[in-house]
């Protein structure tokens, strides 16, 4: 393979030689090489400032001018400069007070300094400290004005010695094949300055040996040089996470300044408060916005335990900041508002903790209110101001939004998937993705034969590099994904791959296939892959599907908590007699026992069933109080668990029966609080109309999303129904976004390539949409006849039992309704009409006292469908008192029968 920095030093020598104009293929001739690898190069020439690109097809590059790059870069180190300042460290005159000194007396040591090692947790600031050191020096004149300071992560190469110890000390032609001339290291570039080695303690033996040479002697030998030497004037410091005890004694003895620097937890209150401040201040510089984070947020920050340290805080700022942007820009919010439940949940414990500190912490709060002159003392506001830092450019993750948001039609805005932006755990999405299409038959005339015929070839050519064997829906799911990747790049409609950084690291070999499969596809179909494409073809390849069969063995856990001696072994005992099952626990609160001993008692069962709860457990109790059990067990535990209060039997009923069915914690807990919601809605509150909706779901939001909501909307009324167009990264993201769309638009079908099993929506596959008949039921379910009229209508002459057909068939119809939601089904609108006439024409008839069908093998039906016999028998009740009328189990079970046959529910792929 190439080696990337040689390969890019050859197209920008080529450009600047040139002086002229030149697109990729051009280059990729001169060179001979590859095209596709040359856009990349080209790419990362362009981003860094080297190069120019124009607009349009084909994309020409021109080597930036001399004048150009100096401006940039002396906006950026001025920048630099002006930022790593050892005043502007939070705590330089109290936890950091001393470790100054040491850093200030290492520069000052005449004649050049004191070799420095640095050590730290992950997160403490040692990148940011050594920095301070070289301003330190720059201030202090031990340098000169223009002294380099050169970093290196030694944990980078440090699976390769020689390409390490290359790195650093240079490289003699011909010591290696392929050193074709003398490379200059680090060290050299490094003369007259500093060099700042992180990780200093992943050097291999033979370049500790090399830098020890040189800091006793002031001299070193390049790579494959044995005779002449070289020397250089550089300071040298060196980071490390290891602890001065275990360090190696050889870098103790020869690196006679050793700084230690405080992990997070030895910090105080007032700077764990100037952080947070200055964090938020940071990306009100960045965002170029106010941002109004709520009062507990704040303390919840100033008082968790982070894992990285200081590092740490700053990320989680960055993300929750980035999750507000997101939701500022797509919903037509007025501020960036921050909540404490926009924080990771391990952060928002941290409003638990620390209850020692919450005077000190009241003070730094009242503090902040008067600095901002804030009447509202239960939220913060940073504004955006002359006093706030600017940053010329947004971070990538604000960019990615933006860019995200500008290329969506407003329509379309609020389907952005946050996740998408956000998160890093993309995984999630690919294996949901390929597991629903494994176990279908491929249809391959949905695929065009050229693409289909690529598809086989570039995974052939994957399966014979990684060894890994690809089924024929495999290579069907990314067929389908290249035909609208194809469409999307041809429109210069970009996509972005959050995580691709991680990616290639941890999928090295796969990504390279990737590469290779990409380089096919550009010469099919004459188009340029982006590397974010190039990331999203290596999670297909590197997508695991081995643990399918074990995963879908375990369910989610319930446990049905509440106060009372026998109040919770009474309702599970209930739901799981009706369902035919043992599964569940109940665990009985009686009032004279401690709650304390309670928790330890569900505790205790978690931990002794945490292989039977992988896929997480729901806690379901009678008071609110109790919901907080969840959070502290899953913090003990490390099992995903969820919490709902006011549980009633039915709660417990359809989150037991949806659990056995295999669904996933998070569809679980949200079809209990629909439950709730909807009982207490149907009780008290005249829920207001909602315009109805489709869901039109594909990976993008696009492609064959698009293609898709061009076959639905002629067949419906836009002013009554709205077509929603949405991302599918990740499942429980996705589900958790429908809820949201849910308080807005009855979602009355779900629509994709990826089967989607969400309450009672129904789901049609893409097949299905380009299926006449099926297209046809989706149109019926969102038409707006009226049925019910046209059923009265029909009915008035032929049913003369009852005193008002209208009230009979209304009363029906409400009937159907809970019917379908007690069963959790869907069905066709015409079915509806069939089963009011049934019910209308059943009622008429035992009005008339007329004989009763037997209904076949009833006894052997009844035991089989028990739960469904019991909620159409309980849901009938109302027509035997309205007309004084008894309905047999026979006709019970035809109307079970007619319910559970007709369903929407199987309409998938």
């Amino acid at each position: 393979m190439d080696n990337l920095g040689d390969r890019k030093n050859d197209i920008a020598n080529l450009l600047k030689n040139k002086g002229t104009v030149m697109n990729a293929t051009q280059i990729a001739d001169e060179l001979e090489c590859n095209r596709a690898n040359v856009s990349r190069y080209l790419n990362d020439l362009y981003k860094n400032g080297d190069v120019t690109k124009s607009e349009g097809r084909p994309v020409l590059y021109q080597w930036s001018s001399v004048e150009e790059k100096e401006i940039r870069q002396k906006k950026i180190n001025d920048k630099s400069v002006k930022e790593m300042s050892f005043k502007k460290l939070i705590g330089s005159d109290d936890s950091l007070k001393v470790m100054i000194q040491q850093a200030e007396a290492a520069i000052l040591y005449p004649p050049r300094g004191l070799h420095t090692i640095i050590f730290g947790e992950t997160g403490t600031g040692k990148s940011l400290f050594a920095e301070c050191m070289y301003q330190f020096a720059l201030e202090s004149e031990m340098v000169k004005g223009d002294a380099p300071f050169i970093r290196f992560n030694c944990a980078d190469y440090a699976n390769n010695p020689q390409l390490l110890f290359a790195h650093i000390f240079g490289v003699k032609k011909g010591a290696y094949t392929g050193a074709d001339q003398d490379k200059q290291g680090l060290m050299e570039k490094a003369d007259g300055g500093i060099l700042f080695l992180d990780e200093i303690h992943r050097l291999p033996p033979e370049g500790q040996e090399m830098l020890f040479t040189f800091i006793d002697k002031g001299f070193y030998r390049p790579l494959g040089e044995s005779s002449i030497t070289k020397e250089a004037s550089v300071q040298i410091i060196g980071a490390t996470t290891e602890t001065s005890e275990n360090f190696l004694s050889t870098f103790n003895r020869r690196i006679p300044m050793a700084i230690t620097l405080p992990p997070i937890s030895k910090r105080t209150i007032d700077e764990r408060y100037g952080m947070v401040m200055n964090f938020f201040e940071q990306e009100v510089g960045r965002l170029n916005q106010d941002i109004i984070v709520e009062r507990d947020a704040m303390l919840a920050l100033m008082l968790y335990e982070p894992e990285a340290n200081i590092g740490q805080i700053q990320r989680d700022i960055k993300v929750v900041c980035a999750k507000a942007f997101l939701y500022f820009r797509t919903h037509d919010a007025t501020s960036l508002y921050i909540r404490l439940k926009d924080l990771p949940l391990n952060v928002q414990k941290g409003r638990l903790e620390g209850k020692s500190k919450y005077k000190k912490i009241d003070v730094l709060m009242d503090r902040i209110a008067k600095r901002t002159n804030e009447k509202n003392t239960q939220v913060v506001t940073f504004k955006n101001n002359e006093t706030v830092e600017k940053n010329d450019q947004k971070p990538t993750v604000y960019e990615t939004i933006d860019k995200k948001v500008s290329e969506t039609d407003q329509q379309n805005l609020k389907s952005l998937n946050l996740k998408m932006l956000i998160d890093s755990d993309n995984k999630g999405y690919f294996k949901d993705y390929i597991e629903q299409l494994s176990g279908e038959g491929v249809r391959k005339e949905l695929l065009p034969d050229d693409v289909w015929a690529v598809t086989n070839e570039v995974y052939d050519l994957a399966q014979n590099k990684l060894g890994q064997k690809y089924n024929e829906s495999a290579r069907f799911a990314f067929g389908l994904h290249l035909v609208s990747a194809i469409e999307r790049i041809r429109k210069n409609v970009a996509i972005v791959h959050p995580d691709l950084n991680n990616l290639r690291q941890k999928n090295p070999k796969a990504f390279r296939v990737a590469l290779e499969m990409a380089d096919r596809i550009e010469h099919e179909f004459d188009i340029e892959i982006p590397l974010d494409e190039i990331g999203f073809i290596t999670m297909f390849l590197s997508t695991d599907l081995s643990e399918k069969k074990q995963q879908n063995e375990i369910k989610v856990g319930i446990i049905v908590l509440m106060h009372g001696a026998s109040t919770a072994s009474s309702m599970l005992q209930t739901a799981q007699e009706l369902l035919g099952t043992t599964k569940g626990k109940a665990i009985n609160m009686p009032l004279d026992v401690n709650v304390s001993e309670i928790y330890d008692q569900v505790r205790d069962y978690v931990l002794d069933s945490q292989e039977q709860l992988k896929k997480g457990l729901l806690l379901l109790t009678d008071m609110g109080s109790l919901t907080s059990f969840a959070s502290m067990l899953g913090e003990e535990t490390g099992i995903n668990i969820r919490a709902v209060s006011m549980t009633s039997t039915l709660v417990v009923l359809e989150s037991l029966r949806i659990a056995i069915a295999g669904r996933e914690l998070e569809d679980i807990y949200a079809n209990a609080q629909h439950i709730f919601e909807s009982s207490v809605k149907e009780q008290f509150f005249h829920m207001r109309p909602r315009k109805k909706a489709v869901i039109v779901a594909c990976f993008t939001g696009e492609g064959v999303a698009a293609r898709l909501y061009d076959r639905i909307v002629p067949i419906v009324n836009e002013d009554e129904v709205k077509v929603i167009r949405m991302q599918y990264l990740e499942k429980d993201a996705f589900k958790k976004h429908i809820n949201t769309l849910m308080r807005d638009y009855d979602v009355k079908a779900i629509v994709g390539t990826v089967e989607v099993s969400y309450q009672r929506v129904p789901f049609f596959s893409a097949l299905d949409i380009f299926n006449d008949e099926t297209l046809q039921v989706l149109q019926r379910m969102l038409s707006d006849s009226d049925l019910t009229q046209e059923t009265i209508t029909a009915l008035e002459g032929s049913i003369n039992s009852v005193n008002s057909v209208p009230d009979l068939i209304h009363t029906i119809q409400t009937m159907i309704i809970k019917i379908q939601s007690d069963l959790q089904i869907v069905l066709d609108p015409e079915i509806i009409v069939g089963i009011m006439m049934h019910l209308a024409f059943l009622v008429d008839s035992r009005l008339k006292d007329q004989p009763i069908k037997p209904f076949d093998n009833i006894q052997e039906y009844s035991a089989e469908k028990h739960l469904q016999m019991e909620i159409v028998k309980t849901a009938l009740i109302i027509v035997e008192k309205m007309y004084n009328i008894t309905i047999s189990d026979d006709e019970v079970a035809y109307i079970v029968q007619i319910f559970m046959g007709n369903t929407l529910n199987k309409i998938s792929v």
